[in-house]
This record gives C-alpha cells, sequence and structure tokens, in this order.
C-alpha cells in the first residue's frame, strides 16, 4: 500500500514539474527560467556534495 502511494505520489510530483516548468517558459522570458534552472541545479550539486562529505565523515551518525 505505501509502495503504491508512494508511486502517486512520485508521477503527481513529475507531472507538477512538468507543467510548472511549462508555464514559466510561457510567463517568462526563456532565458530567465533557463537561468533559474541553472542556479538551482548548481545549488542542488553543492547540498549533494555537503551532504555526502557529512556522510563520510560521520558515518552511522544519521541512523
Amino acid at each position: 500500500m505505501w509502495r503504491r502511494i508512494r508511486q502517486i505520489a512520485f508521477y503527481f510530483l513529475i507531472g507538477f514539474t512538468v507543467a510548472f516548468v511549462a508555464y514559466l517558459f510561457i510567463r517568462f522570458d526563456a532565458d530567465q527560467v533557463l537561468f533559474g534552472m541553472l542556479i538551482g541545479a548548481v545549488a542542488g550539486v553543492a547540498v549533494a556534495a555537503f551532504l555526502l562529505w557529512l556522510e563520510r565523515r560521520f558515518p552511522g551518525a544519521a541512523r
């Protein structure tokens, strides 16, 4: 049951993200949207790298 709910939530998130990005391209200038996506991607990579560094520095502390 939880697996199915998680799957439905994941599909909803994908659909929402695609529709929201399409809305942003229609509503705003495409260059601004792409620049915002670039900033978000850089921030996501930075946060992922930081969390991976923390997991290696303190193994087993999160659980």
